[in-house]
């Protein structure tokens, strides 16, 4: 179990290193950047994923905008990774709906129902100047923010752990970073955040899913 589920994260990883290397942007609207078409295709396909289609007014995500995608990128590349898409639409649309699951909580009239076989997600808070209370992997999933939302403010998923320097590598959807051509921009981006503070973002929350979220590996 444990072997399959660290193999997810790793499909996971690799799937967001996959959309980073398509350049996708947020384009502003009438942005007239030739990566935008291709970008909002892109963009659209995520959230229909997560089963927000209905939140597109005209079917088509349009410009740099609502619905925030964030964690639905990272609900994308867990779903191709193997995780049930039952959990999308509710647990992946938010920062506060990502901890909520994580942690067996309930989401308005969404029951969410802890499993008493010992198969339970991860979902730890990053405590500024303490070790992480589990190892970080490959395809887990980083809320990161400033502090100021308990929940935190943005959804990542770790490609990469220092634990020297207590610093994640990232890629994200809807974020601002770093593209595949080395520019700054806000998009599918590469970000790096540490768990101590340095101004900024700082890395806030750890989730991890269960190895029974997986549909790919359930009998």
């Amino acid at each position: 179990m444990a072997d399959a589920l660290e193999l997810a994260g790793q499909r996971a990883a690799a799937e967001m290193e996959r959309l980073w290397s398509l350049d996708v942007i947020d384009p502003a609207q009438g942005s007239k950047d030739p990566r935008a078409p291709k970008s909002l295709e892109e963009i659209t396909r995520i959230i229909k994923r997560n089963g927000w289609g209905w939140s597109l007014p005209t079917g088509q995500y349009e410009h740099n905008g609502q619905p925030q995608w964030c964690g639905m990128t990272a609900g994308d590349a867990w779903a191709t990774a193997g995780l049930d898409p039952k959990w999308l639409a509710t647990w992946f649309a938010s920062t506060d709906r990502l901890v909520a699951w994580g942690r067996y909580e309930r989401w308005n009239d969404k029951r969410n129902l802890r499993p008493t076989n010992g198969d339970l997600r991860v979902c730890v808070p990053l405590v500024p100047g303490k070790a992480p209370a589990v190892e970080p992997r490959l395809g887990d999933i980083v809320i990161v923010g400033n502090g100021k939302r308990t929940a935190g403010q943005h959804v990542t998923v770790s490609v990469a752990y220092d634990a020297a320097a207590r610093r994640f590598e990232t890629i994200s959807g809807n974020g601002g970073g770093v593209g595949p051509r080395g520019d700054r921009r806000e998009g599918i981006s590469r970000a790096t955040y540490a768990i101590d503070p340095g101004g900024g973002y700082r890395a806030m929350w750890l989730v991890r899913p269960a190895f029974g979220d997986l549909i790919a590996e359930r009998g």
